[in-house]
């Protein structure tokens, strides 16, 4: 499996003993243990929602995933409530945790924070930051994946974050690149369950190259023109991947309001 770190999260080590439910008082060092498998529970779920390998709308049990990652209930406990602040995870009364649904609504909105900041960003980037700073997002710029490779997709899922994130990061504005790179980390698991649809490897490594050619020779209206088509594509894509596996049988069960017809006002959940 691909060992890059993931999302900006640090890379998950090997399970550590779980904790007990009702811990003695602890030591600093105790504590720091207890934060550190905090942390790992988080990162593994996190992870695991991003990648769909816990899929939209499942039913999340504490012994269970304390079983699944060795880490232990308590550490466990406390990384899907600040998955529930995050809004990865929901809390159902007397029904415990599930992994958050996907509504079409929520796609569009989304999508529709992508069309407010990035066309900014790519045009502050282009008019602060120096010319080696856009260079060094040719590699990002390139990346591709195969279809069918489930590690090919996490590493193109890496990369393309990374390479929005970083163009907003070159803008110089700091607070953009942090809304930028959150909504762009909870999108994740919508790009991860529409790489399989279809083959659309080489379309995308072409909307990445024109950007860069863009940001590259100072064209500020093409880039803001190119990022907003790109976007808009993304989202077609999207919403056509998820469709097809409505109608066709194979969606998790949280695909909550994704109606066959895309055009159609979803029921928001």
């Amino acid at each position: 499996m691909y060992h890059k770190p993931y999302y900006g999260l640090p890379q998950i080590s090997q399970p550590s003993e779980g904790l007990p439910l009702s811990p003695a008082p602890r030591s600093p060092s105790d504590a720091r243990s207890s934060r550190s498998g905090t942390d790992e529970a988080y990162e593994s779920l996190k992870r695991r929602i991003l990648l769909c390998e816990l899929a939209p709308g499942e039913e999340l049990r504490e012994a269970a995933l304390a079983e699944s990652t060795g880490i232990g209930r308590t550490p466990v406990r406390e990384a899907l409530r600040r998955l529930v602040q995050e809004g990865f995870v929901d809390v159902r009364p007397r029904q415990g945790y599930r992994v958050s649904p996907i509504t079409l609504g929520s796609v569009h909105d989304v999508f529709e924070l992508r069309l407010l900041l990035e066309p900014a960003a790519v045009e502050l980037a282009i008019q602060r930051a120096p010319r080696e700073a856009i260079t060094a997002l040719h590699d990002l710029a390139h990346a591709q994946y195969v279809h069918g490779d489930q590690e090919s997709y996490e590493r193109f899922i890496v990369d393309n974050l990374d390479l929005h994130v970083r163009i907003a990061e070159i803008s110089g504005n700091q607070r953009l690149a942090h809304m930028l790179r959150n909504l762009l980390e909870e999108m994740q698991r919508l790009f991860f369950l529409s790489l399989d649809a279809r083959d659309s490897s080489i379309e995308q490594m072409h909307e990445h190259h024109e950007l860069y050619d863009a940001m590259l020779a100072g064209d500020v209206e093409s880039a803001r023109r190119i990022v907003v088509e790109q976007i808009e594509q993304s989202r077609q894509r999207v919403i056509d991947a998820l469709v097809t596996r409505v109608v066709g049988g194979t969606a998790p069960p949280g695909l909550a309001g994704v109606s066959a017809d895309p055009r159609r006002p979803a029921t928001r959940s």
